[in-house]
């Protein structure tokens, strides 16, 4: 039981320091959210398309695409695209909107929506621009490794790396238009002073529509509608995937601490007899052998029950009690001066301890002494 409380302790400890991880976590954004300014958050994304003079702003709470055009930049989900989100953001950029959606590895519906193919195996991340779109941009840095395109004849090459792997593709969807690119780190907070990074940048925000305003899918970073940012993390992959830990721990514990049958009440404890006390504490002194402090113990036992049985209480001090004693008992009195003067040289055996002992018991109770000693001449 008590290892089961241990446990139980541990566990409690190890999610509070993973909530409080968790909570200081803003250094540190693998989806590459708009509200991280950590090097790898698109915060700075964000306030270069301010800078630039575009009105910028996120969706979360339901994803609700606004009706006048628009530029939305989507990266990694981690809460993922259901196919009915998928077919209306096609249809969104069909309107005349543009996409930029960057992702490593991909989302699963949207690329299926898209069209978009991607190799099993990553490939060189270093990327130069194989047509002249975007002007000044010649090379890209960003993630070592990345998975390529294999992209339609519908979809134009953009980026291409030194073996011509295919990094980023551009689509036309009705009147809009969809730029997918499988390494978004080129557009991140701690790579936009790298290569050409800030222009190609540049160059993306230029294709918001004119008078539109450039969008952040937040919704697909758990900005859900009634999700506290506190407990945001747990529509993650990985946040999920904690949950459950935690809950096939709890389940563990729980069973290791199941009883196996009724809880069987404990008896409760009779009262020990005077008997008993007496008897501990004689044997205690004899294991010891402290002589002189069992029979001390015993005179001063029997001073008091002859002075209650004279009619004294048990407050009243020693020196008085022998003189009272001395007036209304002289017998009882003398004898009991005997045996303190008995005491002033130490007993040296058992056997005039138990002579003195006697004495003292044939004192404090003279009836059941007088009947001892009728029963022994018997």
């Amino acid at each position: 039981m008590r290892r089961s409380w241990l446990g139980f302790a541990v566990l409690i400890a190890l999610i509070a320091i993973v909530v409080t991880l968790r909570g200081t976590s803003a250094n540190d954004s693998p989806d590459h959210s708009s509200q991280s300014d950590g090097g790898n958050g698109t915060s700075a994304l964000r306030a270069y398309a301010q800078a630039l003079g575009h009105t910028t702003g996120t969706v979360e709470g339901d994803f609700s695409l606004p009706a006048s055009p628009s530029l939305l930049f989507v990266f990694t989900p981690t809460s993922g695209y259901s196919i009915t989100e998928a077919q209306q953001l096609q249809a969104w950029i069909g309107a005349g909107n543009v996409v930029v959606y960057g992702s490593e590895g991909g989302d699963p519906d949207l690329d299926r929506q898209f069209g978009l193919q991607r190799t099993s195996a990553g490939v060189d991340a270093a990327a130069t621009a194989a047509a002249p779109v975007f002007g000044g941009v010649n090379s890209l840095s960003g993630a070592q490794q990345a998975l390529a395109f294999r992209p339609n004849s519908t979809q134009v090459p953009l980026l291409r790396n030194g073996h011509g792997d295919v990094l980023a593709v551009r689509s036309t969807i009705g009147s809009g238009t969809l730029l997918a690119l499988t390494d978004p780190l080129v557009l991140c907070n701690g790579y936009l002073t790298l290569a050409d990074n800030g222009r190609f940048a540049a160059d993306l925000v230029a294709m918001t529509p004119a008078g539109g305003s450039v969008l952040f899918d937040e919704f697909h970073h758990g900005a859900a509608a009634g999700a506290s940012p506190a407990v945001a993390w747990l529509s993650t992959a990985w946040g999920a995937a904690l949950t459950l830990a935690v809950l096939v721990i709890l389940i563990g514990l729980a069973s290791r601490g199941r009883a196996f049958g009724p809880a069987i009440p404990l008896q409760p404890r009779a009262d020990r007899s005077t008997a008993e006390y007496a008897a501990a504490v004689g044997s205690l002194l004899h294991r010891t052998g402290a002589r002189s402090v069992a029979l001390e113990t015993l005179l001063g036992a029997t001073r008091r029950t002859v002075a209650e049985r004279v009619g004294l209480s048990q407050e009243t001090p020693p020196t008085l009690v022998s003189q009272a004693l001395a007036q209304r008992a002289p017998a009882i009195a003398a004898e009991l001066a005997g045996v303190e003067a008995s005491l002033a040289t130490a007993p040296t055996s058992e056997q005039e301890v138990l002579t003195i002992a006697r004495r003292l018991h044939a004192l404090a109770y003279p009836v059941a002494a007088a009947s001892i000693g009728k029963g022994e001449r018997s």
